[in-house]
């Protein structure tokens, strides 16, 4: 296998988005570049110089309309719940499929036609309480977690440390049997998924990507993705969607994010090395 430099993933990640764009608009489809991607769109105009993915959100009923169209795409690769029976995220990746990965966590458990990828986030409706948000998203979290745990190979002692790794293996195994005996991965992603509908977003004053809806920048007024709130924009020289709000989220989740952070932290936080197959 052949290593991928920086600029090689960049540069795939961007194929994949462009392409989800066409499919997008070809089907009527609202979707928005969303965290990191939103700074690179301000502050490069593209990629962030050292990131190596690119993130999108949807409202949940396009999110899950992409996914069915994408499921029977032969072009790049779908890893989802719908269509991959031990997935361990509960959002979408589209992959590259003349790519692959390698992660640096011990004992992970990454879908083995992993590569290059774009990921696809759905935002779901959430209670319109800080009290509610907080008690629904440790709910929709646990499920989470547990469908982590059981999926196998030690997915309960996953770590970026090998002793880290093994003193997970020790401490928390009786936790692990105790969530297995419940249930395995698909008993957790199932109460997960059926917990994901409880406030129907098309009535929902606010939504979130449920794993941050804990936090002060992980709600959102479902009013910014309303079909009228979405702009074309250029990011690498592609048209493509984002909201008109991104200003707002930015200042909300990033703060100031036109200042460049310290040089130490100009690197990607993803544990992975990618190749050519």
């Amino acid at each position: 296998m052949q290593k991928l430099s920086l600029q090689e993933v960049q540069n795939k990640s961007i194929d994949i988005l462009v392409y989800l764009d066409k499919i997008c608009r070809a089907n009527n489809l609202k979707y928005t570049i969303f965290y990191g991607t939103l700074i690179g769109l301000e502050r490069h105009q593209g990629f962030i110089p050292w990131d190596d993915d690119i993130d999108l959100v949807m409202l949940r009923p396009d999110y899950e309309k992409l996914v069915s169209i994408l499921a029977t795409d032969s072009h790049y690769q779908l890893l989802s719940f719908n269509n991959r029976e031990h997935f361990r995220y509960p959002f979408a990746k589209l992959v590259d499929k003349e790519t692959t990965l390698i992660s640096n966590q011990i004992y992970n458990i990454e879908d083995p036609l992993m590569g290059v990828f774009v990921d696809i986030f759905p935002l779901d409706g959430i209670p319109e309480t800080q009290k509610g948000q907080k008690e629904f998203h440790d709910i929709c979290e646990q499920y989470r977690l547990n469908m982590m745990d059981t999926t196998g190979n030690k997915s309960y002692a996953r770590s970026f440390s090998k002793w880290k790794g093994l003193v997970k293996r020790v401490v928390r195994y009786p936790h692990y049997r105790k969530v297995l005996k419940e249930g395995d991965d698909n008993y957790w992603r199932h109460q997960y998924q059926v917990a994901t509908i409880k406030y129907p977003i098309k009535s929902a004053k606010y939504c979130g990507y449920l794993e941050y809806i804990d936090r002060n920048w992980g709600v959102f007024p479902t009013a910014w993705f309303a079909d009228d709130q979405f702009e074309d924009v250029q990011f690498a020289g592609y048209q493509i969607m984002a909201i008109k709000q991104r200003k707002a989220f930015l200042k909300l989740r990033f703060g100031d994010y036109m200042k460049l952070p310290p040089k130490s932290e100009q690197v990607t936080h993803h544990p992975y090395t990618f190749y050519r197959k």
